[in-house]
């Protein structure tokens, strides 16, 4: 009867054993597993190309007349310059300035002889400058007030790592100092804006 149950005893023994066993095997193969599916990586490269703009100015208005004024009196007329836009999506910030070069004499438009010299003339003072969608004002500046335009002037700069995207310069104050010396006619000239 000893042998029996020491039989039965031992047999029971294996049984909890290999249980125990199959079950520290499957602990492992599962446990491994996880491990295994820890360890896999999938990696994507992503790209994304900016293509460099360009630096451009405009002016909407093409043509500013100053107001009529009589021969032989001395009198200020005076004229809002609006609507000057400069964009820099060249993505360098590089920064710019945009400039007048000297404008020429006011010339009559039916005599070329009959002129009126700006040496002390016609003179400006730059506007307000509003950046646009998003554009931020750091750095970007107007140029300085009560400048004859008798020379190349600054309408409005930007400096270095500033200035980028679009900007609109309004409100600059041209004056034409007319004198009493100065004669009838209906005078033109040109002025052109350059930015770089």
């Amino acid at each position: 009867m000893d042998n029996l149950n020491k039989n039965k005893a031992k047999g029971i023994k294996q049984k909890i054993f290999s249980t125990l066993i199959i079950f520290a095997v499957l602990a492992m193969m599962f446990g491994s597993m996880e491990i295994s599916r820890a360890a896999n990586t999938a990696n994507s490269e992503l790209y994304q190309n900016i293509v460099a703009g360009s630096l451009d100015i405009t002016a909407q208005n093409s043509n500013i007349s100053f107001a009529n004024v009589n021969a032989g009196t001395a009198v200020n007329s005076a004229v809002n310059f609006n609507n000057v836009k400069v964009t820099d999506y060249r993505g360098s910030g590089a920064g710019w300035s945009a400039t007048t070069s000297s404008i020429e004499n006011f010339k009559d438009v039916t005599d070329a002889n009959i002129q009126i010299t700006l040496n002390n003339s016609l003179k400006w003072t730059p506007g307000q400058i509003t950046p646009l969608n998003g554009a931020s004002a750091t750095g970007v500046t107007a140029g300085t007030a009560d400048q004859y335009l008798n020379a190349a002037r600054n309408l409005m700069t930007a400096t270095a790592s500033n200035g980028k995207g679009a900007y609109q310069i309004d409100n600059t104050l041209l004056n034409f100092i007319v004198g009493a010396e100065d004669p009838a006619g209906n005078f033109s000239a040109t002025m052109t804006l350059t930015v770089a």
